[in-house]
């Protein structure tokens, strides 16, 4: 799993609300794996492989990251208290669901992965699935795991710091995916 925008995302909700949040993060994410390996194993990618497509993805992507960069830019830390009111598990889990199909590496990722491997798998299309999936959420779940250990270590500060960090990267990721996006789109209509 590359280090990337949803990584960051996990990451951010691991330290801002406590590993439930980022452990319904990575679930969200996991199940957007397994639903883009879904898709890849029976040949969807082909929509996606489509220019105009991939424009359109790319615009949407990079205006939700930049959605949430300036969530994470304004955003109050208040350290997590057991009594202290965080997301549910549930909104936790959609807005990865959101982010993830939303993030225009995701299918390439996947799509590449299920080709690379296909041939040295031994496993029919539904357990390949199934490992897909396991895979992608032990990878989470270690990630929110380790960065809720780290989490009682940081002050508030260094969190804040962490955060407009993170913001920063996310809006210079989403300028990027805007550019693709205008690039594309003009390289289509010439």
């Amino acid at each position: 799993m590359p280090f990337g925008p949803t990584s960051m995302m996990c990451v951010e909700r691991t330290l801002a609300d406590g590993v439930r949040a980022g452990m319904a993060t990575g679930f969200g994410v996991a199940t957007v794996h397994l639903t883009y390996s879904a898709l890849a194993l029976v040949g969807g990618m082909t929509l996606l492989s489509k220019p105009e497509n991939a424009s359109l993805l790319a615009f949407a992507a990079g205006l939700l990251l930049l959605y949430f960069a300036a969530r994470l830019w304004r955003r109050e830390l208040v350290v997590a208290t057991p009594n202290g009111i965080s997301p549910s598990f549930a909104r936790s889990y959609c807005a990865a669901i959101c982010f993830g199909f939303l993030n225009p590496v995701t299918p390439a990722l996947c799509a590449a992965a299920l080709t690379a491997f296909a041939s040295q798998i031994a496993a029919p299309g539904g357990l390949l699935l199934v490992g897909v999936f396991a895979g992608s959420l032990a990878w989470w779940s270690a990630l929110s795991l380790g960065i809720s250990r780290l989490r009682q270590r940081l002050n508030l500060a260094t969190l804040g710091l962490a955060n407009r960090g993170a913001g920063v990267l996310l809006a210079i990721l989403g300028l990027s995916m805007l550019l693709k996006s205008f690039e594309g789109l003009t390289h289509i209509a010439s």
